[in-house]
C-alpha cells in the first residue's frame, strides 16, 4: 500500500513538473512564486529587518569597572602584608552614555524607510517579471500557431510539386516550373525548421522565467482570439498621471531620496556631542566616597563636514535620477500607447479587409476548380498567399498584445 501511495505521489510531481497547462494568468501566477531572480530579491526583506531591528536597539550598553589597590607596611625590619579591607582600597565605576541630537529616531526613520524601498524595489521586478511572461506567453503561442501554418504550408508546396512532376511528364509544363515548385518547397520546409529552433528558444526562456529547469515540458492555454478589449483605455495624459503614482521603481527612487536627507541629518546630528555619565563608589581602609562625573567630547576638530558633504551631493544625484525617471516613464508610456494604437488598426485591418478576400477568393477558386474551370495548382497558390497573410497576421496580433503588455508594464502593473 506504501509503495502505491509513493509511486502515485511520484507521478503527481512528475505530471506537475513536466506536464502543466498554464493560462496566461497562471503562468504568471507560476513565475510569481517560483521565479529564481525574484526569490533571490525577496531575500533581501530579511536583511532590512535585521537592519531595523539594530535601528531601534539603544546603541550603548552600560559600562561597569573595578579597581582595587592592596597597601603594605614598610617597617624598619619586617615587611608585613595586611588582609583585604584592612589596608586595601577599591573603586567601582558604573558610567552610561547617552545619545543627543535624536539620532536613534533618525536612524529608525533611515531604516524604515530604506524596508519601503525594498518592498518597492520588488515590486518593480514583479512588474518587469509579470511583463515578460505575458511577452513570451504571446510570442510561444504565435510561434505554434506559426508553426501549425508552417506544416500546412509544407503540404501544400509538396502538393504544387507532386502537381508539377506529373504535368512535366504529360509534356504541360516546362522542366522549370518542377525545379521552382521543388525550391519552393525547400523554402517551406527551411522555414518550418527555423520556427521549431524559435519555439524551442521560447520555451527554455518561458521555463526560465518560471523557475522550472530548461527540458521542462508545458502547455500553455491561449484563450485570447483576436484584438482584446481594453476596457475603455484612458487618455495619454491619464495614463501618464497614473503611471506616475503607481511605478514602483519610482516610489523605490523616491525612498532613497528620503533616506539619503535623513543621512544628511543624521551627519549633522552626529556632531552634537554624546553625553557620558558616571557614578562611583570608593572605599578606603578608613572611608568610603560616593561621588558622579560626566563627559562631553568637544567638536572643534572632526564636524563631519566631508561626509555632510558627500552624502549632500548624493541626495542631489538621487534627485536627479527622480526627475530623469519621470521623463523616462511619460516616454514610455507614449511609446507604448502609440504603438498599441498602431498595431490596432493592423490588427484590424487583416481581421476586416485582408483574411476575409483572401478567405473568400479560396472558396471561390474550390468552387471553380470544381466546376471543372481551373486546375488545382492555381488553388493551392492562393492557398499558399492565404497561410502566408496568415503568417503575418500571427506576427501583427503579437505586436498588439505584446504593445499592451508594454503599456500595462509602462504605467506600474500588468496584473489584472
Amino acid at each position: 500500500m506504501k509503495i502505491l501511495v509513493i509511486l502515485f505521489f511520484l507521478l503527481f510531481v512528475f505530471a506537475e513538473a513536466y506536464g502543466m497547462e498554464l493560462s496566461i494568468d497562471e503562468a504568471v501566477d507560476y513565475a510569481l512564486k517560483y521565479n529564481l531572480e525574484l526569490k533571490a530579491k525577496r531575500e533581501e526583506i530579511k536583511i532590512v529587518k535585521g537592519n531595523l531591528n539594530t535601528a531601534l536597539t539603544y546603541p550603548f550598553n552600560p559600562e561597569i569597572s573595578l579597581e582595587g589597590r592592596g597597601l603594605l607596611s614598610t617597617g624598619d625590619e619586617v615587611k608585613t602584608s595586611y588582609k583585604f579591607g584592612e589596608r586595601n582600597e577599591y573603586t567601582l565605576y558604573l558610567s552610561q552614555t547617552f545619545e543627543t541630537g535624536g539620532q536613534k529616531g533618525i536612524r529608525k526613520d533611515i531604516a524604515s524607510t530604506n524596508m519601503e524601498a525594498v518592498q518597492f524595489e520588488i515590486a518593480d521586478v514583479e512588474r518587469i517579471l509579470t511583463g515578460e511572461v505575458k511577452r513570451e506567453f504571446y510570442n510561444l503561442t504565435t510561434l505554434e500557431n506559426k508553426l501549425k501554418q508552417a506544416d500546412l504550408s509544407v503540404d501544400l508546396s509538396q502538393k504544387i510539386l507532386d502537381i508539377a512532376e506529373r504535368r512535366f511528364r504529360s509534356g504541360d509544363v516546362p522542366k522549370m516550373d518542377v525545379n521552382l515548385a521543388r525550391v519552393e518547397l525547400k523554402g517551406k520546409e527551411t522555414e518550418r525548421i527555423r520556427t521549431i529552433g524559435l519555439l524551442s528558444i521560447a520555451r527554455v526562456r518561458m521555463n526560465s522565467l518560471l523557475g522550472l529547469p530548461s527540458d521542462s515540458e508545458i502547455i500553455l492555454k491561449d484563450s485570447s482570439k483576436g484584438l482584446n478589449s481594453l476596457h475603455g483605455l484612458n487618455s495619454l495624459k491619464e495614463l501618464k498621471e497614473i503611471a506616475i503614482n503607481g511605478r514602483p521603481d519610482l516610489h523605490s527612487l523616491e525612498a532613497k531620496v528620503s533616506i539619503a536627507d535623513k543621512e544628511v541629518s543624521l551627519s549633522t546630528a552626529e556632531v552634537s556631542p554624546n553625553v557620558r555619565v558616571s557614578i562611583l563608589y570608593n572605599r578606603d581602609y578608613d572611608k568610603e566616597v560616593y561621588g558622579a562625573g560626566m563627559s562631553i567630547p568637544i567638536p572643534v576638530i572632526n564636524r563631519n563636514r566631508g561626509q555632510v558633504e558627500s552624502l549632500t551631493a548624493q541626495k542631489i544625484r538621487l534627485n536627479n535620477q527622480r526627475e530623469s525617471l519621470k521623463l523616462l516613464i511619460a516616454k514610455e508610456v507614449e511609446s507604448a500607447y502609440l504603438m498599441l494604437n498602431s498595431a490596432k488598426r493592423g490588427v484590424e485591418q487583416f481581421e476586416n479587409e485582408i483574411l476575409p478576400q483572401l478567405r473568400e477568393n479560396v472558396e471561390v477558386l474550390k468552387r471553380a476548380y470544381d466546376a471543372g474551370r481551373i486546375g488545382i495548382y492555381t488553388v493551392i497558390l492562393e492557398q499558399q498567399k492565404l497561410i502566408s497573410n496568415t503568417n503575418l497576421y500571427y506576427d501583427s496580433l503579437y505586436e498588439y498584445k505584446a504593445a499592451v503588455v508594454d503599456l500595462e508594464v509602462a504605467i506600474g502593473g500588468g496584473r489584472k
